[in-house]
């Protein structure tokens, strides 16, 4: 992840009118920021007596006597705990937001902030001073340090070294006419430029977690359009579906209006209802069966069998009686009839007065045998 200095942002804003307008970046580089030292104090206090959960609430109210500022408008970070003390970065929530605008504006996501002043490399029992851009970058242990201009700057190194002997003194400055002479005989002095990729310390964050941006934010922004333009779609789809569904009802109503109109032509009457189609089709069925269990019946089956033996005979049907299990046939010519061969399977047939003569009647008794009528 890359580790950038504030300034340097300037040369990669994207609005160049004015770095802390809005953002017209769509893709932002996460990465981390050094910020201006001078904008952020260092206080020390004593660890107050409550339970730890309530320190979020207390801290500022015992900053209220030390800050020059309203406690409602700084933020503070705890960066070190000994001895009974605390250790508080403390700097005002205006600096944190412009500076949040700043690294929008240039297309960067800022994940964390931390004081440019631990960008200079840290010797035990050494100040160490480092170069800015005209601004001087003191480092005097692992957490503590300041930045200001070298007027300021050198007189609070000396007094430093005067209360802390055992201190050597590190300079990396461009111009060593800067140096005052009495700190010049005793420094170790060189010419070497920080190193702003080199020496972030993941311990010491003054970014609030509100003023974050959120790391998916641009990318849930996409899929929510992605979403937006599906949920539409498919609203869309279900529309032009209702739509056809209502044209189709439609066509449906026009056909049967139609074909109402041509069934009252063709019938003269009105369409019958539902009920009254089901009854007539019920009341069909029935007699339908009614009428092939009666072609079935045993007596049916004799007649059908007989009719072969009738054709061409010449004769004349005079009466027929019919019961469960006979049928009597009265035949008036039927002398071409009774010489042929009168057998019928499963029947007995019985022919009275077969000598008489041509003009009168035969009677022709056909009875269902006893094996026949059990089947």
């Amino acid at each position: 992840m890359n580790i950038i200095h504030l300034f340097d942002l300037e040369r990669r804003q994207v609005q160049i009118e004015d770095a802390l307008e809005g953002s017209l970046a769509t893709d932002f580089e996460m990465a981390k920021l050094w910020v201006p030292s001078e904008k952020i104090s260092i206080q020390i206090i004593d660890v107050p007596t409550a339970p730890r959960r309530k320190w979020r609430e207390i801290i500022p109210w015992m900053l209220e006597d030390i800050v020059l500022q309203n406690v409602s408008d700084i933020h503070y970070e705890i960066i070190d705990e000994n001895s009974g003390k605390l250790t508080l970065l403390i700097i005002s929530t205006e600096c944190l937001e412009n500076w949040q605008r700043i690294a929008k504006n240039a297309a960067v996501n800022a994940i964390s902030m931390a004081p440019d002043y631990l960008a200079v490399p840290f010797d035990k029992n050494t100040v160490s001073v480092g170069w800015r851009e005209g601004v001087l970058l003191v480092r005097t242990s692992r957490i503590n340090g300041f930045a200001a201009k070298p007027s300021l700057a050198w007189p609070l190194i000396e007094r430093f070294l005067d209360e802390n002997s055992n201190f050597s003194l590190s300079i990396s400055i461009p111009d060593t006419s800067l140096v005052p002479k009495k700190l010049l005989d005793s420094a170790k002095i060189n010419n070497s430029e920080l190193d702003w990729t080199f020496g972030f310390d993941e311990n010491i964050n003054v970014l609030p977690s509100q003023l974050k941006m959120n790391t998916h934010s641009n990318f849930t922004s996409k899929w929510l359009l992605v979403a937006c333009i599906i949920i539409l779609s498919f609203g869309v789809s279900l529309l032009s579906v209702w739509v056809g569904n209502n044209a189709m009802e439609k066509q449906i109503e026009l056909y049967e209006t139609s074909n109402v109109d041509l069934f009252k032509k063709i019938f003269n009457e009105t369409v019958p209802s539902s009920s009254a189609l089901r009854g007539k089709a019920e009341s069909n069925i029935k007699r339908l069966f009614e009428q092939n269990e009666a072609l079935n019946s045993p007596i049916m089956r004799a007649l059908y069998a007989l009719q072969p033996l009738m054709t061409n005979c010449g004769c004349e049907l005079v009466e027929m009686d019919l019961s469960e299990s006979s049928v009597e046939l009265q035949i008036r010519n039927a002398s071409s009839l009774i010489k042929r061969s009168l057998k019928v399977d499963g029947y007995k047939i019985v022919i009275d007065n077969p000598e008489s003569s041509e003009s009168d009647v035969v009677k022709i008794v056909m009875a269902l045998e006893a094996d026949s009528n059990r089947a």
